[in-house]
Parts: C-alpha cells; sequence; structure tokens
C-alpha cells in the first residue's frame, strides 16, 4: 500500500481475490483506507469453499508444510518460491483478511470498477476458485497465478489437492484466444508484446499438456509413480525456455499428483496395499540388519555423495531409536545436502527447514500458535466451529453422546455440536433440545478458544452463562484437541 502511495493518491475502488491463497488475501486490510466506506471485494464463490479447506479442516498439516516450503524460519533463505521473503508470522504484522462481498459465478462476468469496464474471468488452474481480469479496451489481462516465469506448481509439496492439468491447459487456452498485449501476473515481471506472450502461453500450456499425457500413458502401462519419474522428462525445447525452469514446480512432484488424482494412492503392486509404517519397517530393518550396520552404510553412502540413501538409512535408525545422536547427524547432513543441490526454492527451503528442526534450531508449533491467535480474530465463527469435527478425540470421547447448544448474544448466531458414534457434527440453527447451553458474545468466544481467557473467568464474571453444568461443558470441549 505504501508502494502505490508512491506513485498514486487515488482513492481504492475495489479488490479482486484473483484465489484463496494466503498471499492474495491476507494483506487486504492494507488496502482499506476507510473501514467505514470499504471498497468491494471480489471473488469467484468457491472461494469460500477453498477457505474453510484451508482455515479450517486440514490447516494444522498445510501450516507446517508451507512454512517449510517456503523457508519462513531459515535464517538465510534464498527466495520463497517466486517471491523474495515470505514474512508469514512476524509478530509485527496483523492477519488481514477481510471476507470478500462481490462473487462470481459465471465463465465470464462483466463489470464496472472504477469507472474502468472490465471482465473477470474464470480460468481454473493453480487453483479451482482462480479468477483473471481482462481490460478489453487496453489489452491487459492480469492471469493470477496459472502463469509465472518458472515451471507452474502443478502439486504443492506444502500440501494440497493434485491440481487438475487439462483444466489449467484450457484455462491458458483462453488467454491465448484473447489476445493480449500485456500480461500481468500476480508474481513475476509482466509480459509485453502480443506475440511474445503468445509463444510464451503457448510453451506454458504445452509443457503442461506434456506431463499430463506422458503420465498417463505410462500409468496405463501398469508403472508405478516413482518409476513414471524416471521416464517423464520435458522435451529439450520446452525444458530450455525461461518460463519452464524448475525455480518453483518440478517435473517429479507434477507427474506424482497426476497419477494420484487420476488412480489415487495405490500403486497397482500388491506390497502396498497394506504397507507398515515407517517407524515399524525401520525397527524390523535394525533387527535384520543391525543399528551399526546401517550407520556404516549410511556414512559410506554420504561419503559417495548418495544423500537420498544416507537419509532413508539413517532415518531408519532414528525411527527405531530416536536418542541415536550419529544417526541423527547422519540425518542433518544429508537433509543440507539435498537441499543445496536442488533447483526449485521451494525443495530447497523444505529440505533445509527439515534439517534445522531436526537440529532442534526450528520450532513451527511455536510459530503456529501465534497465528492462530491472530487467525481467529478474524475467521468468522462458524468456520471456527468447522474445525472441530477433525479436531474430536475418540480415543477419549467414545462413549460420549451429548448436545451441545451455542447461542451467541451479540450477532444473532446459533451453533449446535453433537457428539454421537464417536464423530462431533455441526449444525448451525437454533435449538430447544440439549445437554448444555452456552450463552456468551463473539469475543468472548475467541478469547477461550484463543487460549487468551479461560472459560473458568468467563464464567466467573458473568460473560460465559452456562445450563447444563459447567464441567460437563468443560468435559465436552474437552474431547476436541486445542493445537
Amino acid at each position: 500500500m505504501t508502494a502505490f502511495r508512491n506513485i498514486s493518491d487515488k482513492p481504492i475502488k475495489a479488490i479482486v481475490y484473483t484465489h484463496n491463497h494466503a498471499d492474495h488475501i491476507i494483506g487486504a486490510s492494507s488496502f482499506i483506507e476507510d473501514k467505514n466506506n470499504p471498497p468491494d471485494i471480489w471473488a469467484h464463490e468457491r472461494i469460500i469453499k477453498e477457505m474453510k479447506r484451508s482455515f479450517s479442516t486440514v490447516n494444522g498439516a498445510t501450516f507446517t508444510r508451507a512454512m517449510r516450503q517456503f523457508g519462513v524460519l531459515l535464517p538465510e533463505s534464498v527466495n520463497a518460491g517466486i517471491g523474495i521473503k515470505l514474512k508469514y508470522g512476524d509478530p509485527a504484522n496483523n492477519f488481514g483478511l477481510v471476507y470478500p462481498n462481490k462473487f462470481v459465478s459465471k465463465a465470464v462476468t462483466d463489470v464496472t470498477m472504477a469507472g474502468i469496464p472490465v471482465q473477470i474471468i474464470h480460468i481454473p488452474g493453480e487453483t479451482d476458485d482462480q479468477i483473471g481480469v481482462w481490460i478489453a479496451d487496453r489489452k491487459i489481462f492480469l492471469c493470477a497465478d496459472d502463469v509465472y516465469r518458472a515451471f507452474p506448481n502443478l502439486y504443492a509439496i506444502r500440501g494440497t489437492p493434485s491440481r487438475d492439468l487439462m483444466q489449467w491447459v484450457n484455462s491458458l487456452d483462453i488467454m491465448i484466444e484473447l489476445g493480449p498485449e500485456y500480461l500481468i501476473p500476480s508474481h513475476t515481471r509482466p509480459l509485453q508484446g502480443k506475440r511474445y506472450i503468445k509463444e510464451t502461453l503457448t510453451a506454458y500450456r504445452d509443457a503442461i499438456q506434456y506431463i499430463h499425457d506422458q503420465t498417463v500413458r505410462y500409468i496405463n502401462q501398469g508403472l508405478t509413480k516413482e518409476e513414471i519419474v524416471d521416464l517423464v522428462k520435458l522435451p529439450p525445447q520446452l525444458a530450455a525456455h525461461p518460463f519452464l525452469r524448475e525455480f518453483y514446480g518440478t517435473v517429479a512432484w507434477s507427474v506424482k499428483g497426476v497419477f494420484t488424482s487420476y488412480i489415487g494412492w495405490f500403486s497397482g503392486d500388491a506390497v502396498d496395499l497394506a504397507p507398515l509404517t515407517p517407524k515399524v519397517k525401520a525397527e524390523k530393518m535394525v533387527r535384520l540388519v543391525g543399528a551399526n550396520k546401517l550407520m556404516d552404510a549410511a556414512k559410506a553412502a554420504y561419503k559417495e555423495k548418495d544423500y537420498q540413501w544416507a537419509l532413508e538409512l539413517s532415518s531408519h535408525v532414528l525411527r527405531a531409536n530416536i536418542d541415536n545422536t550419529e544417526a541423527r547427524d547422519i540425518k542433518i547432513d544429508a537433509l543440507s545436502s539435498l537441499g543445496a543441490k536442488q533447483i526449485s526454492a521451494n525443495g530447497r527451503n523444505y529440505y533445509l527447514t527439515s534439517a534445522f528442526e531436526e537440529a532442534s534450531e526450528i520450532n513451527i508449533k511455536e510459530k503456529k500458535i501465534k497465528i492462530r491467535e491472530n487467525a481467529i480474530k478474524v475467521i468468522p465463527v462458524a468456520q471456527i466451529f468447522n474445525a472441530l469435527p477433525v479436531r474430536f478425540k475418540p480415543e477419549e470421547c467414545s462413549s460420549m453422546s451429548e448436545q451441545l447448544y451455542f447461542e451467541f448474544t451479540d450477532i444473532d448466531q446459533h451453533v449446535v455440536i453433537t457428539i454421537r458414534n464417536s464423530i462431533a457434527i455441526v449444525t448451525e440453527s437454533p435449538s430447544s433440545t440439549y445437554d448444555v447451553k452456552v450463552s456468551l458474545t463473539e469475543t468472548v468466544f475467541k478469547e477461550i478458544i484463543s487460549s487468551r481467557t479461560r472459560a473458568l473467568t468467563a464464567y466467573g464474571i458473568g460473560e460465559l452463562v452456562v445450563e447444563g453444568g459447567l464441567m460437563k461443558f468443560r468435559n465436552i470441549m474437552g474431547c476436541f484437541e486445542r493445537d
């Protein structure tokens, strides 16, 4: 916002969320100068579903993996992939998410923003809710994250559903058909020149289709995803293209993403139907070979620069005996060496962050708690409750059968949690039947959830009213993981 104000003093009339990724939405509050007269915020209608998945469903896993992928906590990172540095979770920054108020659902939506006629075009690719903006009279297309100067992240190791490659190809075909003279990605520099843009978009879409087609070809030959990775390489003319260098996504990860998107986790080999857990396999390997021999082999592999094999062997020993410092040292060295070899910033950051974690020099959990507190402030109450079913602990509460009713006195919102058969069901409606009823405000609820206020304290000062017993309320809530 400061940078914008260096070149223009014009008021902000509209914001477009091109898609749901954090770097595209949670800084929005900085662009709202008058909270009493905020600009419209446009998004595709699918964004709410995607935000629910990101913030409520698998946010625990994806947060940890994103911190690794982007190298957020590394003391010295080269870059964050297609950005310089992701300062996610800096205590000086706020969680600046503002929910959109204008939604599009059609393939093309004509709107006027700040007096400029534009078309919002649905271009699913890196995400299903991706939208671009076409300013026809200036031949400008803002293509969001469907194009940037690096091989596309067709599968993100931070943890996302595999992207639909042919859907992405179709969106690139739409851009080619428009014939833009200016192409403005959300990451990396803009492109100028109709012919240059068409050539770049064509190479980009052809590379994605090539990965798709050849992976499917080998799937149909019965190969595993690891075997297909060894076979599928970009043709030389595409591999050399400046927009297809593997600085961000990689061909190998993309192949695996296509494999799982079409036929799921099972390789097709019966040995993979019920594989041993990594820990059980490690313990069996140690009993079979011996920890000393495994360590000798790991050291030899590292010396021969076979870092992957050194990593796998040392991990076996460490899983069997977490206190084996020699195995931990080899693992840290192998992770560091693998990181140093990576072209992809994502791969480099992931390996190096994992090495720092193994050395106890990085603690992602501490960062997660701080982010959680900031996020709770702006996330709607309903979305917080949507996270509860996947936090239920059946190992502790399998016999519980209760109905907990929340009444929010300041926002006219009602939520019921029904617990039965070791699951929790969340519904949003008033209820006349319940085992426990809790009345409170949204603010008090968020203070309790974020651990800034104890429920007992709120109850004692009258901010939390409980019918059915405070201890029963605490027992029910104790069935859900907090972190």
